[in-house]
């Protein structure tokens, strides 16, 4: 199987880049190649060096793996039985060293992490050639010298005048001659991690304190001091999430054009969202998630309600790959259960890790389930294409970072643009909910027993007055009742909506365009969709209720939707209509109060309608009489 070229691995020349600089040089750039060929050589003190090549899928680049690297390859080798030739690893602390007499470069690797094994063919690579018309001082001059027997090799000391030697025993005699590794019985000293280059050793180790003084030098700002038209700042992130290309409509010329949103994650783990409108293109396939770059200039606005930031970039905006891999990789999470999120302000940004126990709508565009946790239920909401690749599962625990909670007349969590999904089944919350679920039922967990809510319209006429006696107008309430629609108006009973699914609003004629436009968003269309509005009357055997039943409910109950019943003739609607009149339904109002002239007065609206199961209600009746006959048996005793 050949490698192909637009895989994750990285090219052999990012290797090279500033060698000239880096010569000699610890670097910790985060490379991915794949391993071919394998020569080893044991020095004294049972240590190992390992001769290998990595290959980018066109060419080859010699290396050496030498301390805890080579270790790793020879355990993956002797215990887990993996082929060398078939391994991808990600370079974490390796250099670039000269060989003065071979006249080549090599790669000597400290530390790696294996990402994965390709197995097939090998590729055929050619040898990658460096550029090596480099100045002579540059260049690590390697110091060989012939084997003295009567050398004491126990002491054997480093001297800073001293040429620099190691001597090594060949155990295995398979290699071949041209080896880079076999010289003599000698191995320059400079490319292993001995006394030798003591002076690097602490390179690593103090890379985040050096760091932390270039920052300081730098002036970088951190997302938690930066604020609302901030013209001078410094902002070093990772970008934890990038989103696809999207269309939006341009309010100065009506044009569509495409935006990308990006999530940037600071030391501090302090996340903001950047957004890219007219810089669209220009950094679209320059930023990779997963990297840490430094932006500078862009717009930085904030969200008044909820404190959230962002920063609008554009083509004067400048962005940096940096390679500081002090940065975190993931935002911290801070949860809030389902019942605290219920008594938080509107727009309120929260955490929430929870359980999907129904899902409503999936769609690619918008997609809306009722999840749970230990405490309550509650709606989420997705809007955006962005979500369309989603796949929701019932029963699956998901954990979300940034979602915004309404409050309005139906509580909710809202995507925003800050919102993650995070792919963590590890954490702590998540166990402890996992704990929680084992051995319930998902669909039977905190589904409130809607009959026992039941009442009757007379009932539910005494609850509005003590709600208006109360004072209690402002709050949105749900009752259910049985009931007969005994009425459907006739008339002015659909619009045209708007093709907004986070609008719907009434659309109105334009005559002159032969088109109707929405006031809200600016939209025009000359053939929208047609939305139910039905205003009906709801009796039962005590009083009526006059109520407004929209557009999905509507659908349900008449079978058909809007455009169809526009398509029939007058008669034919007027059959409809007296088709599911009379019908004994169970219905959800909520329950809403409007100011009509100065008076305060109830408003019905239907949210959810469904056929009487006149069975259960049997059921139910013959337990209530059984509990009644023995609390009679029961008083008798007494």
């Amino acid at each position: 199987m050949s490698l192909n070229p637009n895989s994750s691995l990285n090219k052999i020349e990012q290797l090279f880049h500033n060698y000239e600089q880096n010569l000699n040089q610890y670097q910790f750039n985060r490379l991915q190649f794949k391993l071919s060929g394998y020569k080893e050589k044991k020095l004294i003190n049972d240590k190992i060096l390992i001769e290998t090549n990595l290959n980018d899928g066109q060419y080859n680049q010699t290396a050496i793996l030498t301390g805890k690297a080579a270790d790793i390859i020879k355990k993956n080798i002797d215990e887990l039985f993996i082929n060398v030739n078939s391994m991808v690893i990600q370079l974490i602390k390796w250099k670039v060293a000269y060989m003065k007499n071979e006249q080549t470069y090599i790669i000597v690797i400290y530390e790696f992490q294996y990402i994965t094994t390709l197995e097939g063919e090998q590729y055929e690579c050619t040898q990658y050639k460096v550029d090596q018309h480099l100045p002579v001082q540059r260049k690590v001059k390697l110091l060989i010298q012939k084997n003295r027997p009567t050398v004491n090799t126990s002491n054997l000391q480093w001297q800073p005048n001293q040429s620099s030697v190691k001597k090594v025993k060949i155990e295995n005699q398979s290699f071949s001659k041209d080896s880079l590794i076999i010289d003599d019985n000698l191995l320059n000293i400079s490319i292993l991690d001995t006394s030798a280059c003591k002076k690097q050793q602490g390179q690593f180790k103090d890379y985040q304190q050096q760091h932390q003084i270039q920052q300081q030098q730098q002036e970088i700002t951190k997302i938690s001091s930066m604020y609302p038209s901030m013209k001078k700042w410094v902002l070093e992130g990772r970008v934890i999430f990038k989103s696809q290309q999207q269309d939006y409509r341009c309010k100065k010329s009506g044009t569509l054009k495409n935006y990308f949103r990006i999530i940037i994650l600071d030391c501090e783990q302090e996340i903001i969202t950047g957004l890219f409108y007219e810089a669209c293109n220009k950094f679209f396939t320059l930023l990779q998630e997963g990297k840490v770059y430094i932006f500078k200039n862009g717009c930085i606005g904030q969200d008044k309600t909820n404190g959230t930031k962002k920063i609008i970039f554009n083509e004067y905006s400048i962005i940096s790959e940096s390679q500081n891999y002090v940065i975190p990789s993931s935002p911290q999470l801070n949860f809030s259960t389902l019942q605290e999120i219920e008594t938080l302000q509107h727009n309120s940004i929260v955490d929430v890790v929870a359980v999907i126990q129904e899902i409503k709508q999936d769609s690619e565009s918008y997609k809306s389930f009722i999840v749970l946790d230990h405490t309550t239920r509650l709606t989420i909401k997705l809007w955006g294409p962005q979500y369309g690749k989603v796949h929701l599962q019932k029963g699956e625990i998901i954990v979300f970072k940034g979602l915004k909670f309404y409050s309005t007349n139906f509580k909710s969590l809202n995507s925003d643009y800050q919102t993650m999904i995070i792919q963590n089944q590890e954490l702590n919350e998540v166990k402890q909910l996992k704990t929680w679920l084992a051995g319930k039922n998902i669909d039977t967990i905190m589904k409130p027993n809607q009959d026992n809510q039941t009442i009757d319209l007379s009932q539910l006429n005494e609850f509005v007055i003590q709600l208006l006696n109360e004072g209690k107008t402002s709050l949105t309430s749900y009752k259910y009742v049985y009931g007969y629609i005994i009425e459907i108006q006739e008339y002015r009973n659909m619009y045209p909506s708007c093709p907004n699914i986070r609008c719907k609003s009434k659309m109105e004629e334009v005559p002159i365009r032969k088109t109707f436009r929405c006031k809200k968003c600016l939209v025009e269309n000359d053939s929208p969709k047609f939305s139910f509005v039905l205003n009906v009357t709801i009796m039962d055997e005590f009083t009526n209720i006059k109520a407004v039943i929209f557009d999905e409910i509507a659908v349900k109950l008449l079978g058909l939707t809007a455009d169809q019943l526009r398509s029939m003739n007058l008669e034919d609607q007027k059959n409809i209509y007296q088709s599911k009149a009379f019908q004994q339904k169970k219905m959800k109002l909520q329950i809403l109060f409007k100011d009509y002239s100065g008076q305060i007065q109830p408003q019905y609206n239907v949210q959810e309608i469904s056929d009487v199961d006149y069975k259960q209600l049997t059921l139910q009746a013959i337990e209530t009489f059984d509990e009644i006959d023995n609390l009679l048996n029961l008083s008798l005793i007494l």
